[in-house]
């Protein structure tokens, strides 16, 4: 095996592990209820599931073929923004700390579904000439996503107390194999994502992003919890679904791997620090009052109402 190979393998098993440990962990996190009483809201959930499996596709796709980027390098871009719901979304919206995070789990999930039909027919369009197995990537995510899952939901409901020591772990897992996913595949191909600075690949990347946010922060409505997390789900994509059709199905070849790679690392960093800014933002809007250590009176709105004299302690 060459190192090549072997970075290719680390990358591809990293990609995997960190999918399945991500979301083995929401299952232990919430039950079914939880996660099923926000699909009553269906005409933002239908809102969802076109917006992320058609418009976002859709609009990326024209991006990348009306940009001064190469078209080699268009179908390897597109790839990587296909897959909708990406588990990353969740961990942005733990960040903010201003989303509504069942809500979140819920659409993510009904994203994952969608991406076994969705994903296939936008690939067969998207790379021409090549053969796209659709029962490839529906297993893919059927073992990714929908098992881990339903183990994670099984392990809470039967060992609430385990649960609530594993899932910690597991995210610690699936952020570690994550960062190795993403330098071993750098690494492996960092001739082919060097040479993307001079292509216009970043830039539309760049572009791509900042639409898929806009267009989920507008889908959320005046809710500031549910916009956000409509934001949050739509930008972070599951780019790692992406990958995995190049690697297996196109045998990871660089002028598809190098574009998609690049989105997939500009679509995690950005909207992972757009999520932290915003959950300091909010934090900043509701500051904590003033402990008596600090040598001033606490202020409190119902002293204001009730006291027309200075406050006295003791």
């Amino acid at each position: 095996m060459t190192a090549d190979q072997l970075l290719t393998a680390l990358f591809n098993g990293g990609i995997a592990i960190s999918i399945g440990a991500t979301v083995m962990s929401l299952g232990m996190t919430f039950t079914v209820q939880q996660l099923v009483a926000p699909l009553r809201r269906w005409v933002l959930v239908v809102g969802m599931v076109a917006l992320n499996a058609v418009v976002i596709p859709a609009a990326a796709w024209g991006l990348a073929v009306l940009s001064p980027m190469g078209d080699k390098y268009v179908a390897g871009l597109v790839l990587a923004t296909l897959g909708a719901g990406s588990a990353a979304s969740l961990k942005g919206a733990q960040l903010a700390r201003r989303a509504d995070l069942p809500l979140a789990v819920s659409i993510v999930v009904v994203l994952q579904l969608v991406n076994i039909l969705a994903v296939p027919v936008w690939a067969g369009q998207v790379v021409s000439g090549a053969s796209i197995s659709a029962w490839d990537i529906v297993k893919s995510l059927l073992a990714l996503v929908l098992l881990p899952l339903v183990v994670g939901l099984g392990v809470r409901a039967r060992y609430a107390d385990h649960a609530k020591t594993w899932q910690p772990e597991l995210v610690k897992a699936a952020n570690l194999a994550l960062v190795i996913a993403l330098t071993t595949g750098i690494a492996a191909n960092w001739k082919t994502i060097k040479s993307m600075f001079g292509s216009w690949v970043i830039v539309t990347a760049l572009v791509i992003v900042v639409l898929a946010a806009v267009l989920g922060l507008l889908l959320g409505g005046r809710n500031a919890e549910i916009r956000t997390t409509t934001g949050l789900v739509s930008v972070f994509r599951f780019g790692s679904l992406g990958l995995i059709i190049i690697g297996s199905q196109l045998h990871g070849d660089p002028t598809y791997l190098g574009p998609a790679i690049t989105f997939a690392l500009i679509d995690f960093v950005l909207p992972l620090v757009l999520a932290v800014e915003i959950g300091r933002r909010g934090v900043a809007t509701t500051p904590a009052p003033r402990t008596p250590e600090d040598g001033r009176p606490v202020r409190r709105p119902k002293d204001h109402a009730t006291r027309s004299g200075p406050r006295r302690d003791g």
